[in-house]
């Protein structure tokens, strides 16, 4: 018996060093991808797969996609810059309608549409230029939506004003409902994210968008 107890017991040490030499190995080579996202231009070669050159001309309608809501009701520094870059694009005369998208924030508890429009009108826009989009929570969803707003109007060609790193996705989503699409990237922050912080936050957006890509592939939305 004592023999069985003695192998036991040393199948039990060998398990355990195992488990402990490969829990090892992942925390090393997770600290290690942290320091080579942090500290190398990586982000940056990933970026540069997503990148779209911005192409503006006169179109039918700009549109401008919600990037979130805050609790407190406000646009996140991601909506607000696409508002705006939105917002200039619709004073530089580039269209004469404008239209924004984006449904229910469970964040803030309001349609991202109806915020970008409110402050749009505070930006010198009249309300009969402003469209409202808020039935969706996707990007592809965006699309579609927005096709049942211009369709009447037998709109065709669109500004399509997104993030940076969104554009691509947007971009092609907009191209499958029908759209003819100028692309105007709002202020790429993500082109200047240098200190390690800023390069660990773009990896997870990038993570995100390229996994965003393959989802919509697979789904036959882009």
């Amino acid at each position: 018996m004592n023999w069985i107890s003695g192998g036991i017991m040393a199948k039990g040490k060998s398990l355990g060093r195992r488990f402990l030499f490969w829990a090892s190995l992942v925390l090393w080579a997770f600290f290690l991808g942290v320091l080579v996202i942090a500290f190398t231009p990586v982000t940056g070669y990933l970026l540069k797969a997503l990148a779209m050159k911005e192409e503006i001309r006169h179109a039918d309608a700009i549109v401008v996609l919600g990037g979130g809501v805050n609790p407190g009701r406000y646009l996140t520094l991601s909506s607000s810059h696409r508002l705006v870059r939105g917002v200039q694009l619709y004073h530089e005369g580039k269209a004469q309608k404008i239209i924004f998208s984006g449904g229910f924030s469970q964040e803030g508890g309001v349609a991202e549409g109806a915020v970008l429009a409110q402050e749009a009108r505070r930006m010198q826009i009249p309300s009969e230029n402003i469209l409202i989009e808020k039935n969706s929570r996707r990007t592809h969803e965006q699309a579609i939506e927005t096709k049942k707003i211009t369709d009447p109007q037998r709109w065709k060609s669109i500004i399509l004003v997104t993030s940076y790193i969104h554009m691509k996705r947007a971009l092609l989503c907009f191209e499958q409902a029908g759209f003819k699409v100028y692309p105007a990237p709002a202020d790429p922050l993500e082109r200047y994210a240098s200190a390690p912080l800023e390069r660990l936050d773009l990896f997870g957006k990038l993570v995100h968008e390229y996994g965003g890509m393959i989802y919509y592939r697979i789904k036959g939305w882009i």
